[in-house]
């Protein structure tokens, strides 16, 4: 796979490495990210999605909060009142080793698009 470095010098072309790989790479579907500036994009996609379009070494930083798998019919107290903690099909659990598939596959598409001379990853999980 090629590498597409961006040299501080190239900030302001942040965008064009990643264009480039889409376009070598076939990529039909396009991510548009939610919020972006010269030095950042801000996606709010499925993580896996998105990463397996990055070139190797490329993200500087990765926020992920993916789902807690707590959905299952229980229920909680909040504010004094009994409520659901279902939150919804994408919170629901698809299994012990469904679950273990899925962080396995997540930590390991982060490690390949992160540049560890930059690092900084960011997980909001609960196990």
């Amino acid at each position: 796979m090629k590498e597409y470095k961006i040299e501080e010098t190239e900030i302001n072309s942040v965008m064009e490495p990643i264009v480039a790989y889409i376009a070598e790479n076939k990529a039909t579907k396009g991510f548009k990210p939610v919020f972006k500036t010269s030095d950042t994009a801000l996606y709010n996609e499925d993580c896996l999605k998105i990463m397996a379009r990055f070139p190797d070494d490329y993200v500087d930083m990765i926020f992920a909060d993916p789902p807690y798998n707590l959905s299952n019919g229980g229920i909680t107290c909040h504010a004094g009142k009994m409520v659901s903690v279902n939150k919804g099909k994408w919170d629901k659990s698809d299994g012990f080793e469904n679950d273990v598939d899925f962080y396995e596959q997540m930590f390991v598409a982060c490690l390949l698009v992160l540049n560890f001379n930059k690092i900084n990853y960011e997980l909001n999980i609960r196990f």
